[in-house]
């Protein structure tokens, strides 16, 4: 990786850890927001498997300083900012979507040919959305760039995971084309081998 690059991934990291401070101070106020994100300027030097076991630390901080209802509230807030960030991805889904006539027939050829890193299975009215980050390399624990470089031997909470039920929603949202209630069921960060959520349509 050239310098540019690794400067431009380092930004990413700081600005990403500061949103997530937003999202904090917005749902639990700014003091809840500095003890959790306390020490995020080391970020600027930083390793992705010192990121991620910094990110693991947070979120810890987070659990024993917030409670569930709100830290729940805190990651989904994040989750709906990153899906905005990445509305590029969202729309394509929306647009896969209207080229069946139905959406049982849609959910049939993404059985059948989903996109790489992750898969769904049907069963009666919920559809179980899975991501498999180890899909685009050996040892990878999350898509997340936070939490990318994870060791393989630790374990994260799995608050941080409504982040990523949040932007599940927000995609089935796009291809139901009405709200949808999503439940996080596991993650690979916090020890299963795939992220799994049940989509109830």
């Amino acid at each position: 990786m050239d310098k540019g690059a690794a400067e431009y991934v380092t930004k990413k990291h700081v600005d990403m850890v500061k949103q997530i401070g937003g999202c904090i101070e917005q749902v639990a106020g700014p003091e809840a927001a500095r003890k959790v994100i306390s020490g995020s300027e080391k970020l600027s030097k930083a390793t992705p498997e010192e990121t991620a076991l910094w990110m693991k630390g947070a979120i810890d901080r987070l659990d024993k300083t917030v409670d569930k209802t709100k830290r729940t509230q805190i990651m989904e807030l994040c989750g709906r900012n990153c899906a905005q960030v990445n509305k590029g991805l969202v729309e394509r889904y929306r647009k896969k979507r209207v080229k069946f006539e139905s959406l049982d027939n849609f959910i049939v050829a993404e059985e059948k040919n989903p996109q790489k890193g992750t898969r769904i299975e049907r069963a009666g009215n919920v559809v179980y959305h899975y991501y498999t980050p180890e899909s685009y390399g050996q040892g990878l624990r999350c898509f997340c760039a936070l939490f990318r470089g994870l060791p393989k031997k630790e374990r994260a909470s799995l608050t941080y995971c409504n982040c990523s039920k949040a932007f599940v929603e927000t995609v089935w949202q796009a291809i139901v084309g009405k709200p949808v209630k999503v439940d996080l069921i596991e993650s690979s960060i916090s020890g299963a081998k795939e992220c799994k959520f049940a989509v109830h349509l």
